[in-house]
């Protein structure tokens, strides 16, 4: 029985994995979930918005109130279904191999909260 002994320091090239980093069938399949979400949301915010408004004067809330409950709705709306979206495409990538546990498991929560794939009308400064 043969073995190799390689220096210290120096990466086995076979080791390597073929597989590409980026499933492009995992980040398609958290667009899909984004948007998916992102409508649900925004037919649950225009059921609750119908619902504090009124034809009347004097009842209800003011135009302010509704504005701004609007703005804040919205910005929400969208950190929530983007960090879902991405959080599903981090989950459903290929394993990468060799690399530690924790290392894999801040890549899947970097994709899913960082907000450079929020829309850009949200809050973030991109």
């Amino acid at each position: 029985m043969e073995q190799v002994m390689h220096p210290v320091g120096v990466v086995d090239e076979a080791a390597e994995s073929s597989v590409p980093g980026v499933s492009w069938a995992a980040v398609v399949a958290g667009a899909v979930a984004a948007c998916a979400l992102t409508l649900v949301l925004l037919s649950l915010g225009a059921g609750l918005g119908f619902s504090v408004v009124s034809p009347w004067s004097n009842s209800g809330v003011s135009a302010t109130t509704f504005e701004i409950g609007t703005g804040l709705y919205f910005i929400v709306m969208a950190m929530i279904s983007s960090a879902v979206g991405g959080y599903l495409a981090g989950r459903l990538r290929t394993k990468w191999v060799d690399v530690h546990t924790m290392k894999s498991i801040f890549a899947t929560r970097r994709m899913a909260f960082s907000p450079g794939h929020l829309p850009r009308s949200s809050a973030w400064p991109c």
